[in-house]
């Protein structure tokens, strides 16, 4: 939408991700691996992940938050990890349990389950690890720009939405359409955030 020749929300979407993008960049790669291991430590502190049983994960790519502790904290405690693949043809991703190890390099650039591994109902997904380029603290996220994870998570309305990011990746507010999903937490390596998806 526009008005006035004002820009439309997908113009200050793809501005807002290359800012957002370029500082996330400047972090060293040891400020990443501490990041990470603090939000590690402090998603435990997010009820509907603590008590999930299957977790969907995702495999980090280029500077985003490395779940890989996350992981092994949830199949630690007994629980189960799936990581998303795209599927060919369809905007919405399909989640499979895999071990970490068994990841293969997939067409969008992020490591996936391997083909033959096989697709969970997204039905029994308890909570949703969530990537994004942004996010804001009133619980809304940027993604990467090609609508996969605001399209799955619509139809996994009970799946928990819990999006992990550095402190560098957060803003005040962020332009929304109305097929960007809200998330329920939003944890970082300084604070946890809790956020009622049904009042937004």
């Amino acid at each position: 939408m526009t008005s006035g020749g004002g820009t439309t929300a997908g113009d200050a979407k793809r501005a807002l991700r290359s800012e957002v993008l370029a500082r996330r960049a400047r972090l060293t790669q040891a400020e990443r691996a501490e990041g990470s291991h603090a939000i590690a430590e402090r998603v435990e502190q997010v009820a509907t992940l603590r008590h999930a049983r299957l977790v969907a994960l995702y495999a980090p790519l280029g500077t985003e938050v490395d779940t890989g502790e996350i992981g092994r904290l949830i199949l630690g405690r007994g629980g189960k990890v799936a990581y998303p693949r795209s599927v060919n043809g369809d905007r919405r991703l399909e989640f499979c349990l895999c071990a970490p190890a068994e990841l293969v390099q997939g067409p969008l650039g992020a490591r996936e389950p391997p083909p033959d591994a096989p697709a969970i109902d997204l039905a029994d997904v308890d909570c949703v690890v969530v990537p994004g380029v942004a996010f804001s603290v009133d619980g809304h996220r940027l993604g990467r720009g090609g609508g996969y994870y605001d399209a799955t998570l619509e139809a996994m309305p009970r799946a928990a939405r819990v999006g992990v990011a550095f402190e560098v990746q957060l803003v005040a507010s962020l332009p929304r359409e109305p097929h960007d999903a809200a998330l329920d937490a939003l944890v970082t390596e300084a604070r946890a955030l809790a956020f009622s998806r049904e009042s937004r």
